[in-house]
């Protein structure tokens, strides 16, 4: 993830200075092929402070977008441009103006895991509540960054660890799947449901057991998350944990004194294990 993102930041950059150089060595010629917003845009994911204002000069706007959908604050951040980013919120950028999708300033500072700029962006009255069309919000975005303080600063600044995108997928769950220990942990202290159930009643203890991280599982465990609510399909962590053939799972689960025992299973679940153990 951190490569490809890497790969991202320097591919926007070089093509920005391609196209910010092409500006400055030839107004009219660039005219021809991009607009001064666009030019903008390229500037602040180039890097290029000393350009801003010559572009709003020029007719671009601080918050008006490119043809690819970005403000210039937007590009800014996914390049890692932070004085840049400064300068443009100096200069009036609204830090909340968003693209056609409802995605954010703030949520792509919370992908990219850049803790500083969220921070910025936060004190400058970036809001931290708004969602996506898809209720995709500004934590699940941190999450994705695998940033364990990051997380931590936004709950403290009041993200809620329940808010769940349209289909109930809550961000416990997004940590659990990713094997992310530090950020469920942090989700948990942060007052987050261990037992929160998504639209196909999945869990995040359902979801650690699924991908087998082991560490997870302890944290949820020690949590009190209910080891025995099970999905639609009426498997439990501990039938999953047998389907798998994770005998430390299996034995984890049982010892917590909570999870259903072998002897206790359905003649159709026994079937799972002793299927999964010759």
């Amino acid at each position: 993830m951190l490569y490809r993102l890497k790969r991202t930041t320097l591919t926007l950059a070089v093509v920005s200075l391609v196209i910010v150089g092409g500006y400055a060595a030839s107004p009219t010629a660039h005219r021809r092929t991009s607009s001064p917003q666009d030019a903008l845009t390229a500037a602040a994911a180039a890097g290029r402070v000393d350009t801003i204002e010559g572009f709003l000069k020029r007719g671009a706007t601080l918050d008006g977008a490119d043809r690819f959908d970005r403000t210039p604050l937007i590009a800014a951040i996914d390049a890692n441009q932070p004085a840049v980013i400064h300068r443009l919120v100096e200069l009036g950028a609204n830090v909340n103006v968003a693209k056609r999708d409802g995605w954010t300033p703030l949520m792509a500072a919370a992908q990219h895991g850049l803790r500083d700029i969220v921070a910025y962006l936060t004190v400058s009255g970036a809001d931290i509540h708004r969602s996506m069309r898809s209720g995709y919000t500004t934590l699940l975005a941190a999450i994705e960054s695998g940033e364990a303080e990051l997380v931590a600063d936004l709950v403290q600044n009041g993200a809620s660890p329940d808010a769940a995108a349209l289909d109930g997928w809550t961000p416990l769950m997004a940590a659990a799947s990713r094997g992310q220990p530090d950020v469920v942990r942090e989700l948990l202290a942060g007052g987050a449901d261990p037992d929160a159930r998504n639209h196909d009643a999945w869990t995040a203890l359902l979801a650690a057991v699924e991908q087998g991280n082991e560490e997870v599982v302890y944290a949820l465990i020690e949590a009190e998350a209910d080891v025995n609510l099970a999905p639609w399909d009426g498997y439990t962590p501990l039938m999953r944990a047998a389907a798998r053939g994770d005998r430390w799972m299996l034995e984890t689960l049982k010892e917590t004194g909570r999870a259903s025992t072998l002897a206790d299973l359905p003649e159709t679940d026994l079937n799972v294990v002793v299927g999964q153990s010759r």
